[in-house]
């Protein structure tokens, strides 16, 4: 024993460097053991040896008392006879004849053994276990025995004597929980007491198969910390990728089911514990497996809408083409109509982007709104986001063409800018107003009767769920707006004369919708048309009326909804 005692002084004092000027330095005290203060001497060339000075107390702060003079130089050590179970502190000088010099005093050691670091944690490192612990507070530790509690008992690993980190090179965590406890050690050989053991996390797993996309991860539940785990979170990485965090689970809990797996990708994941009221962390060992499984469909994204010439509607959609689906069909939905289903051709292998018109949607008179709902093999419904087609309304007014539109709303959109085009009796387009307002006036050079006709474009990034960002432009309905219709009407008609037939005569534009009645001096209905080149002839049901005063009802409505009602008599001559 006495051996390894002094051998673990000498390593003790490897790396000391001691100050020699201005003050005599004191023995390196070294540790108490069984009642027994052991220290090292210290050179001191200023002056001859007097003595060593021992001084106790039985408080820390003190006071303290000289306990002992010693007067040989090569004494080393001294038996403290009078300690009666008591907790005692010690510290010593070394006395010189070296006039106008201080003298130092040693550490301030106490009696009992030292004491053990906090343990931090234990975590697996590749197939390593990493241990982590405080300092001990006692200043007399000089290193750690880290153990490890196996199948056969308790082994000594490695002694430490300056790192608070340890790697054991030569645990096998990846197969078996490993359990570790780290004793702070003295100069004299003596061991703090056992603290708590920390036991690494073990995990295991069970894969997904066909309908069953669900990996499940169980692990060991970690132990050595007072407060227990508060947390345990789950990371996992996909093809190569740097796992990240994907759930978390209370401390009590010691399962997790991952439900995002695709098939034919590897996945690599562990789990770590979380101390709650610490930085400290325990990770378990990495698995890694490589899926099959029935993919699911799990996303649809239903781009825009748009417009086309024929009034049809435009649709184009992404999905996952590793699914493996049995049905689809778009749900179309007309502004101020019911919902009708829009037939889907799936077409194994699936491709991810695709596209398809509605021949049978009115996109030019009214807003239509579409959903995707698909179907695959294991019984997995869903249904996309909404996509509306973009309208365009106006009116004529003195300032000009005012054109109006709603904001363009798309949950996978951003990045959202309008054009409006100005479009030329030969089909040419113009652009009048780019930008991000949902209004515009436009003022024409043109011959009032002709009109003028607009396209909104709304230029959009969508935000696919493979991550990928697809940039997008739609069509409005087109927007004809025509002057409102000067209308004369005549007060005399002759249907044997020149002026055989009464109608009213428009000067400008051309009515979207037009409805003429006549009555007579009694209310009765004589003639109704609901076209503005057919006029009446004087007669009903064929046969001719009697000359008199009849009486005339006009309703038509203009190309911007414009409504023009007018109401008067005229007079049939025979």
């Amino acid at each position: 024993m006495n051996g390894i005692r002094l051998a673990i002084l000498t390593m003790a004092l490897v790396g000391i460097t001691v100050a020699m000027q201005a003050q005599v330095a004191a023995p390196v005290f070294q540790c108490v053991n069984n009642d027994t203060l052991f220290w090292q001497p210290l050179p001191n060339a200023c002056g001859p040896f007097v003595r060593y000075e021992v001084y106790a107390a039985t408080e820390r702060t003190g006071p303290y008392s000289l306990l002992a003079d010693i007067a040989d130089p090569a004494t080393t050590q001294y038996y403290h006879g009078g300690v009666n179970n008591q907790v005692w502190y010690y510290y010593l000088r070394a006395i010189h004849d070296c006039p106008g010099q201080a003298v130092t005093a040693s550490d301030t050691l106490d009696n009992r053994i030292p004491l053990a670091g906090a343990f931090h944690f234990v975590s697996i490192d590749g197939g390593n276990v990493v241990l982590n612990w405080a300092p001990s507070a006692s200043v007399q530790t000089i290193a750690y025995i880290i153990s490890r509690i196996g199948m056969l008992g308790v082994s000594i690993v490695d002694t430490v004597y300056a790192d608070t980190t340890y790697i054991d090179t030569g645990a096998t965590p990846t197969v078996n929980t490993e359990t570790y406890f780290v004793e702070a050690l003295d100069a004299c050989g003596n061991k703090s007491l056992i603290p708590p053991a920390h036991t690494t996390l073990l995990m295991n797993y069970t894969a997904p198969n066909d309908c069953n996309t669900g990996l499940v991860l169980t692990w060991s539940a970690y132990t050595g910390w007072a407060d227990g785990v508060a947390e345990y979170e789950v990371f996992v990485g996909a093809d190569g990728a740097t796992p990240v965090a994907v759930g978390r689970v209370p401390g009590s809990q010691t399962t997790f089911t991952y439900t995002d797996t695709n098939d034919g990708e590897t996945l690599c994941f562990y789990v770590e514990a979380l101390e709650g009221t610490t930085p400290y962390r325990s990770r378990s060992q990495e698995l890694c497996t490589t899926v099959s499984i029935i993919q699911p469909i799990r996303e649809v994204n239903l781009l825009g809408a748009s417009v086309n010439a024929a009034g049809g509607v435009d649709l184009e959609w992404w999905w996952d083409p590793r699914a493996r689906l049995t049905d689809a069909s778009l749900l179309r939905t007309t502004g101020g109509g019911g919902s009708e289903d829009v037939p889907v051709s799936v077409v194994a292998p699936l491709v991810a982007m695709n596209v398809q018109t509605d021949v049978m949607a009115d996109g030019q008179t009214r807003t239509v709104s579409y959903q995707l709902e698909v179907l695959d093999e294991c019984g997995n419904m869903l249904t996309s986001n909404t996509s509306t087609t973009p309208f365009l309304t106006g009116i004529i007014t003195n300032a000009g063409n005012v054109l109006n539109w709603e904001p363009y709303s798309h949950v996978l959109a951003t990045g959202i800018r309008y054009e409006l085009l100005r479009v030329g009796a030969t089909g040419t387009e113009t652009v009048v107003y780019s930008g991000t307002d949902l209004k515009y006036t436009d003022a024409p050079a043109l011959p009032a009767a002709e009109g003028t006709c607009y396209v909104l474009l709304v230029y959009a990034d969508y935000a696919l769920s493979s991550g990928q960002t697809a940039q997008r432009v739609l069509r409005s309905n087109t927007q004809c707006l025509l002057p409102t219709p000067k209308v004369y009407v005549p007060n005399v008609f002759a249907p044997n004369g020149v002026n055989n037939i009464f109608r009213p005569q428009l000067s400008l534009g051309f009515p979207n919708t037009y409805e003429m009645v006549v009555f007579d001096r009694w209310g009765g209905q004589v003639f109704q048309s609901n076209d503005i080149d057919a006029g009446w002839d004087g007669k009903r049901n064929g046969e001719p009326l009697p000359q008199g005063i009849y009486i005339y009802f006009i309703r038509l409505t203009t190309s911007g909804g414009e409504t023009v009602d007018i109401q008067g008599d005229v007079m049939l001559l025979r």
